[in-house]
């Protein structure tokens, strides 16, 4: 199911599951992204896969980042004080899916890592992230049938999100 340009994020349901958000950055920036470091963030699309297995699900995890806060929280709190939401792709499957995501992504030709361990703190020894960077936007579709060819009985959905208010910078 595709979303319309108008729902907000108190329509993504409150079950668990597991996320892809979306966010693209128009222009060279830099951030400092906690205490992994000041990167430069090249113009194109960022694809961070995520959980929300806690209080809230999805809606309050996606909610939390999407509400653009003061002061950071996750790794991706602070790449999305320059980058802007475009859409979220997610699952209410039961199992844990955010490290098998990220695989796929990784291995994707199209996709890179940016910054290493990003979002993915507990690969303490290794150089994995669940942050993904595409020069072009990713497409939905391509996502949804490797999920379908990989993961028997998961479905995923995606959401379209507003475009943003003003976001404070890290430059």
């Amino acid at each position: 199911m595709q979303a319309s340009e108008n729902q907000s994020r108190t329509e993504l349901p409150k079950a668990k599951g597991t996320y892809i958000l979306i966010a693209n950055v128009a222009q060279v920036r830099g951030c400092r992204i906690g205490s992994l470091g000041k990167f430069d963030l090249i113009p194109g699309f960022y694809g961070y896969v995520g959980s929300a297995f806690g209080t809230g699900g999805l809606r309050a995890r996606l909610g939390h980042h999407l509400a653009g806060m003061a002061e950071p929280h996750w790794h991706i709190d602070y790449l999305l004080q320059v980058a802007h939401p475009v859409e979220v792709w997610y699952t209410t499957a039961d199992r844990k899916l955010e490290h098998h995501w990220a695989e796929l992504l990784e291995a994707a030709p199209r996709f890179r890592v940016p910054i290493p361990r990003f979002g993915a703190s507990d690969y303490h020894r290794s150089g994995r992230s669940h942050l993904f960077h595409s020069k072009r936007r990713p497409s939905f579709h391509w996502f949804q049938q490797q999920i379908r060819e990989r993961f028997e009985g998961v479905e995923v959905e995606q959401l379209l999100v507003r475009p943003p208010s003003a976001r404070s910078s890290c430059d």
